[in-house]
């Protein structure tokens, strides 16, 4: 039974990002009905995945690396569909299929261990919320670092507008994120109180976290002040890299392993 299960994953980790890639094609190439409704097929898929996860788990999915990813690659066109329509973004559709290709595929490459359960510290309510806003703001912040990298690529054919419009594009999806990753930060030193008696125990987890959040910080308050506005491209690139440390090098590299979140 197990063995069909894994199977029935990894066909839906394959097809999802196919589908995504299939999309973002269809879109480069104009099609737009066409890769929107992959879009929504893959959307589709990886809910499905989600949900053989929930049920594998028998409760939230959001233990492991291979979990997490997953879920990350649930939050993209949601998003994609509340910016289009609250800042009228609706050529970031590329990006928001994309991104959630790498996700599925690095999801793909992640151990899966299907029957994870919760250990005694993530028995908690904030559980939920704090990941998910987590992977929420990272998904966001995800999108306008390839906006920024995309926007890098093609400067010298860019006019005065389009430039301005990849400089708004990729603060209107940060300043969406910030919330979202403050709550994330803020939820788990309130969880950590709980579980562990402490608010904060500067873990390398922790740690990278409060980096990251601290360079977004400074990123926005570049785009906000006119005189060092020439240092945000420079601040969010930092930013994003600090990012990776959090997400992916301090849980998958020992030397910076987290002793409290090695669950993570």
């Amino acid at each position: 039974m197990l063995a069909t299960v894994h199977n029935l994953v990894t066909a839906l980790l394959v097809a999802g990002a196919a589908v995504y890639v299939g999309a973002f094609v269809a879109l480069v190439f104009g099609k737009r009905p066409f890769g929107m409704a992959l879009m929504a097929l893959g959307w589709l898929l990886t809910l499905g995945l989600f949900v053989a996860n929930w049920r594998c788990a028998g409760g939230p999915p959001f233990g492991s690396m291979y979990h997490v990813m997953v879920l990350m690659a649930l939050c993209f066109p949601p998003l994609y569909l509340f910016l289009a329509v609250r800042n009228q973004l609706w050529q970031l559709d590329r990006y928001f299929v994309l991104l959630p290709a790498i996700a599925l595929a690095g999801a793909l490459c992640m151990t899966r261990d299907l029957t994870w359960r919760r250990m005694p510290a993530l028995q908690s309510p904030w559980f939920v919320p704090h990941v998910t806003a987590y992977m929420l703001s990272y998904a966001l912040v995800s999108v306008a670092f390839a906006i920024t990298v995309a926007g890098f690529f093609q400067r010298r054919r860019m006019t005065a507008a389009t430039a301005a419009w990849y400089d708004e594009a990729c603060y209107q999806t940060t300043r969406l994120a910030f919330p979202l990753m403050t709550f994330g930060l803020l939820s788990g030193a309130l969880w950590a109180e709980e579980a562990w008696g402490i608010y904060w125990s500067w873990d390398p987890k922790e740690t990278w976290a409060l980096i990251t959040w601290l360079l977004y910080v400074i990123y926005l308050h570049c785009q906000q002040a006119p005189a060092l506005r020439r240092y945000a491209r420079s601040a969010q690139v930092c930013a994003f890299v600090a990012l990776l440390v959090t997400f992916l090098l301090v849980n998958l590299l020992p030397k910076l392993g987290s002793i409290l979140h090695s669950y993570a």
